[in-house]
């Protein structure tokens, strides 16, 4: 039975780790068709989300037959419950993904420019989904803890973005369209980098056992 259950949950571990490989590949085909306004890799973003969704519902199943047929304790119960949480998350970061990329579609005709901090925000997206990635299939702890860090970075270009985008819409209300589809992407941008901060506190519970959501001293 031991045997079994170390088999099954190795088998998936490997299936989320291929599922996080796709949410990578999805963030950074939308992350490039925004910041080449390319309508063809936005909708290669959406074919490759249709697979992460069908690779998210068999995670979650074969997460929770393993609870019910083996009952894990400790470490392994707290890995079951951490997958369980992050496989919800990459999920809807490859959905966050999408919706950004889909944002800059009806753009592309007007000769959609991304402004340079939304271009900044988008890069330093991608390099915390990244490291996110690498901690939690490493179980980095140490890791999660910088993607913790590292999300004011991108929470701070975020609010930046959001007062240009409202200064200009003040100025020139004809290009309203074109700013608010900015503001929507960089907030589908910034709920990514939550999403990555809510898996790296998970790593860290599965690590040390210590549940640090909602804490400031990290």
């Amino acid at each position: 039975m031991a045997h079994q259950f170390i088999d099954k949950l190795d088998e998936l571990k490997n299936r989320m780790a291929r599922m996080t490989a796709l949410v990578q590949q999805v963030v950074d085909v939308s992350v490039e068709s925004i910041v080449t306004a390319n309508a063809a890799l936005a909708a290669q973003a959406t074919q490759l989300d249709n697979r992460i969704d069908e690779e998210e519902v068999k995670i979650e199943k074969g997460a929770i037959d393993l609870l019910a047929l083996y009952q894990p304790a400790a470490s392994d119960l707290r890995m079951i419950t951490v997958i369980i949480k992050a496989n919800s998350d990459f999920e809807r970061i490859a959905d966050c993904a999408v919706n950004a990329a889909q944002r800059v579609t009806p753009l592309i005709e007007e000769g959609y420019e991304p402004p340079r901090d939304l271009r900044l925000m988008a890069n330093s997206v991608v390099a915390t989904l990244r490291d996110t990635i690498k901690a939690f299939n490493l179980a980095d702890e140490t890791l999660a803890r910088q993607v913790l860090r590292g999300d004011d970075v991108v929470d701070a270009l975020y609010h930046q973005i959001v007062q240009d985008m409202l200064a200009q819409l003040e100025a020139a209300g004809n290009s309203a369209n074109t700013q608010l589809s900015n503001v929507m992407i960089a907030k589908n941008l910034e709920r990514i980098a939550d999403h990555c901060t809510n898996i790296a506190e998970d790593v860290i519970y599965a690590h040390t056992g210590r549940i640090i959501r909602h804490l400031h001293a990290i």
